[in-house]
């Protein structure tokens, strides 16, 4: 690894330095070989020649700040990754009162459609379906209950008018 002159085939090569754990015991260092970049890790240890090497062209202070930039940087992805998800999802009103009660309205059209229009083919539909038993399965009336025919019934059931005729079971 050391070539001549240098200790250690990173110095004088470091793109980026930073801690690469929550202890702040092992650094990262991405370094060029002049064609692509490479990782290497180093323990913080003072009495290490590696670390020492580092510190020469790294501070403390810089090995703070990078590492810091690097976590904002993930923070914001992921910002922009679930801002894209709500998005996409419609989950923003934005302030606008219309926008939640339109957004109601449209997912009580859907659940109507899954009810008269279910299809067993349908990944979404099956999927409603699941949740719907699950939700089922959280109430009361039913995690409490000893009934096991009516549990199986329940789990059994087919499309959603099954499921509430199911339910209807344990609340009548």
């Amino acid at each position: 690894m050391a070539e001549q002159g240098e200790p250690f085939a990173f110095c004088g090569r470091i793109v980026e330095a930073y801690y690469s754990n929550p202890e702040l015991n092992t650094v990262a260092i991405l370094w060029s070989d002049g064609e692509k970049n490479r990782e290497y890790y180093v323990n913080v240890d003072e009495e290490d020649d590696q670390f020492n090497a580092l510190l020469k062209e790294w501070s403390y202070e810089s090995l703070d700040e990078c590492t810091r930039n690097k976590h904002e940087a993930t923070r914001q992805e992921f910002r922009d990754a679930f801002h894209e998800y709500a998005k996409d999802n419609n989950l923003y009103t934005h302030g606008d009162p219309d926008a939640h009660t339109a957004k109601k309205k449209t997912d009580l059209q859907g659940s109507l459609d899954f009810i008269f229009d279910f299809d067993p083919e349908n990944f979404e539909h099956k999927e409603e379906l699941f949740k719907l038993k699950l939700k089922i399965f959280e109430q009361d009336v039913v995690k409490n209950s000893k009934a096991k025919a009516k549990k199986t019934t329940l789990r059994k059931a087919e499309n959603f008018v099954a499921v509430i005729s199911a339910y209807h079971a344990f609340v009548k």
